[in-house]
């Protein structure tokens, strides 16, 4: 396992569309969501040329979801996907969605449990039902960049 706190060992960058069997690969093997996937809606953490992980802005007509954001198993708790998320908000429009079964992470990176959210993002939350997480399981965050920026961070 490389050890990130020198995060100048990895790249985050656009991924490219050769990327995409490798990144579809991954995603369906950590049961994420593999609907409607284009390459350019991702960002690819790579050590050394070797993809360690991925993450997408999933825009929709109302909003913007992080979503699809996967690490392997031997690079996760080195910061990998935290670098991967703040790229996905830097790219991001003002207000941004996450449907998780993991608040702690996102809270961490100033998204917000939210009650209310944009009709299109229910599907996300019957989806992770599949996976036999309940009502009390499931979050909708919402990031908001003024807010962070006014905090100064």
């Amino acid at each position: 396992m490389v050890n990130y706190q020198n995060v100048a060992e990895m790249i985050v960058s656009p991924a490219s569309e050769k990327e995409m069997p490798v990144i579809i690969h991954l995603a369906k093997k950590f049961d994420l969501d593999c609907e409607d996937l284009s390459w350019k809606q991702f960002v690819a953490a790579k050590n050394n040329e070797t993809l360690i992980g991925f993450g997408r802005l999933r825009e929709y007509p109302e909003c913007a979801e992080v979503a699809t954001v996967g690490v392997i198993r031997e690079e996760r708790k080195c910061g990998v996907g935290s670098l991967l998320v703040k790229e996905l908000i830097r790219l991001g429009p003002s207000d941004i969605f996450v449907v998780c079964v993991i608040p702690d992470f996102f809270h961490k990176l100033g998204f917000k449990i939210v009650k209310q959210y944009p009709s299109v993002l229910q599907k996300k939350v019957d989806f992770c039902k599949l996976y036999d997480f309940s009502d009390e399981q499931i979050f909708v965050m919402k990031f908001v960049k003024n807010e962070t920026e006014k905090r100064g961070l």
